[in-house]
């Protein structure tokens, strides 16, 4: 049900003080943390009950805000996204903007609970800059602290405590001890993200010390158990775990979080005999079954694959391979389905490890995933980053509109008054002027309406023209670092990587030469950075012997038969560089395809010159692939975009089992 259907019906009506009192009574007891979270809840729901006809008022508005908190405190995450909606689109129909920034932070927060980081990131945005130009410093540190979460989460360390120090700065100044304490915290687990343990507990430490001055917050047993919870960790992974193993024993015996916090009591007793078993404790399974139980009753998916994970680790401390094998794989399976892709490689690591028979497998799917990640990550800064651009944009042009529209008004206004005093004049002498000087006037201001329409014109023409060019832009680049840097960054791995299957001498030699491909792409990402449009491929004669070099590498990295026939009749230096260019990649992006997936025996490429054209086949019998499907990677649509930018044309034919085939016909 959507409160907000409700208040605008009645937004004058007066309450008693008696319903103000039940109101505030309900509040506090859901916020009681002795209660278990099903008696808050219960309680919550009766608040919600109790607000269904409140007025949409200062003081309503605030009502809602808290119902929203306690739904947050319970973990009811949708109830808390209806009531966080309701109250943002009442406090736009009051234009509140203090409100209305307040309601973007808390939809915010509902997508980062979700794990979207995207969309988190984008309302908190948007809540930053209302609180930026209503001068509330306090709102804009809270928000910008929790884009600081996001770059955390998604392992922009540097960023994130770039952002974490500065609001600490502040939040210390005006004696907020609640973002002092999360800053702490914060910079705790950054600090511990990048292995930097002795300053990680320096922080933690700080964070506890400053719960001193929150004893009289609802959560200050929550606040100090969580510090001695990461604290427990941070030992664990320092090995130091007597000492780990103090600290989440006293974390448990802050208060009883049983009832009102179950899944930080499982978390407890998971850390705790994770620690029991590094310290080969065999007592360790009494906390980590504890906690399993807890979790699997709960459906809290991160917590059931966590477990698993400690208890493989309690199965090999007991010797028993097959069962720790067995609880590897359900949790890779899935931390995999819920996205938890941190959890699934400490899996695959440990299955890489134990499970000898499929350890190669293991492997490959550890290093795969490691190289999404990595990609991933740098996508989704690039998108923040992109939003953050974005948002000021939007509101760049809101205030540039704005203005236009005053000035307009204001010239309005001044012609208006030249005009009735021209009126009056006029009247005064000959009344047949009136109509004329009417007729002026209207034509006047035709013609201003006509040229502010134009000017208006003009500027979002030229606003789109800047976009495309940005966009253009963009593509190249990306273009340029997945096709050139990237495809040599993966072949030079892929060459040291066979080290891990063959050490004799030879092998170790020819590895070694790759080393200096190293230097290579150090140059090109030089090359890149100074002039996005150097040329490599100019020198005459050059583009044959690379092609044929590209070739010879990948015969020393492959078992494969490589073959490739180039016709004399091609004169390159005749043709254009970024052509050249353009087919070197498309080489390049091809050869490691066949590499990674085709697993093919026999690879055959051949460049011929019939008349004005030239044509190029890529030929190999492996595995082949679902050429529809493929359609969406962006190999494929590197691929034709580079083509359609020579007028060239492109064709995959592939099936499941057949191998691939790949013409490529170019205008000489």
């Amino acid at each position: 049900m959507s409160l907000f259907s409700c208040n605008s019906k009645i937004d004058n009506q007066d309450y008693s003080e008696e319903h103000d009192i039940l109101i505030d009574s309900l509040l506090n007891q859901s916020n009681d943390y002795t209660k278990s979270k099903e008696e808050r809840y219960e309680l919550a729901n009766k608040t919600r009950n109790a607000l269904l006809t409140y007025s949409n008022s200062p003081k309503g508005r605030e009502y809602f805000f808290k119902l929203a908190g306690r739904y947050y405190n319970i973990e009811k995450y949708e109830d808390y996204h209806d009531i966080s909606k309701d109250v943002y689109k009442m406090s736009i129909k009051k234009n509140d903007s203090s409100g209305i920034a307040r309601g973007l932070s808390y939809i915010g927060d509902y997508f980062y609970e979700k794990f979207i980081t995207d969309s988190a990131y984008y309302y908190y945005s948007k809540s930053e800059k209302i609180y930026e130009q209503i001068n509330d410093s306090e709102g804009e540190n809270t928000v910008k602290f929790a884009k600081a979460r996001i770059l955390f989460f998604e392992k922009d360390f540097a960023g994130s405590e770039t952002v974490v120090v500065d609001i600490l700065k502040r939040a210390i100044k005006n004696k907020n001890y609640r973002l002092t304490y999360e800053c702490y915290l914060t910079l705790g687990n950054i600090l511990d993200g990048v292995g930097n343990f002795s300053e990680s507990s320096k922080y933690y430490n700080k964070a506890f010390k400053t719960t001193d001055l929150l004893k009289e917050e609802p959560q200050y047993q929550l606040l100090r158990a969580q510090i001695y919870n990461y604290l427990g960790i941070l030992y664990t992974k320092k090995g130091e775990y007597e000492t780990a193993i103090e600290y989440l024993k006293d974390a448990l015996s802050f208060s009883d979080f049983k009832l009102s916090e179950p899944i930080l009591y499982s978390n407890l007793l998971n850390n705790l005999g994770y620690a029991m078993v590094k310290s080969s404790n065999l007592k360790s399974k009494e906390f980590l079954y504890k906690s399993f139980k807890i979790r699997d009753s709960l459906g809290y998916g991160p917590g059931i694959v966590t477990s698993k994970i400690s208890i493989s680790e309690y199965d090999l401390l007991k010797k028993d391979t097959i069962s720790a094998i067995d609880n590897c794989v359900n949790s890779a399976k899935l931390a995999h389905s819920i996205k938890l892709f941190d959890d699934e490689l400490k899996a695959l690591n440990i299955l890489s490890k134990i499970d000898k028979k499929n350890k190669v497998l293991h492997m490959e799917r550890y290093v795969n995933l490691t190289d999404s990640l990595h990609n991933q990550e740098r996508v989704t800064r690039n998108k923040f980053a992109r939003i953050e651009f974005e948002t000021d944009e939007i509101i760049t042009e809101k205030n540039v509109i704005q203005e236009e529209k005053d000035e307009i008004s204001k010239q309005r206004w001044t012609i208006l008054g030249l005009s009735l005093i021209a009126l009056i004049f006029v009247f005064m002498i000959y009344t047949n002027r009136i109509q004329r000087a009417k007729n002026r006037e209207l034509l006047l201001e035709q013609q201003q309406q006509k040229a502010n329409e134009e000017i208006y014109q003009l500027m979002l023409d030229q606003h789109s023209k800047i976009d495309e060019g940005r966009q253009a832009e963009k593509k190249r680049i990306a273009q340029e670092l997945h096709d050139g840097i990237m495809s040599k960054l993966t072949s030079t791995r892929l060459n040291l990587f066979v080290l891990s299957k063959r050490n004799d001498e030879e092998t170790i030699k020819k590895c070694i030469t790759h080393i200096d491909g190293i230097q290579e792409i150090e140059k090109e990402i030089r090359a890149i950075s100074h002039d996005l449009n150097r040329d490599i491929f100019a020198a005459k004669d050059s583009f044959k012997a690379i092609i044929e070099s590209l070739f010879e590498n990948q015969k020393n990295i492959s078992e494969a038969n490589y073959s490739i026939e180039i016709d004399d009749k091609i004169s390159w230096e005749s043709i254009d560089s970024p052509t050249k260019m353009h087919l070197y990649r498309i080489f390049q992006e091809s050869l490691q395809n066949i590499y990674k997936y085709a697993k093919a025996k026999n690879v055959s490429a051949s460049i011929k010159k019939l008349d004005s054209h030239i044509f190029i086949q890529i030929k190999d019998d492996g595995q082949g692939f679902d050429v529809k499907k493929a359609k969406e990677g962006i190999g494929l649509k590197n691929m034709n975009a580079r083509i359609s930018a020579i007028n060239g044309e492109i064709s995959f034919e592939s099936e499941k089992g057949k191998g691939t085939t790949i013409k490529i016909n170019i205008p000489a």
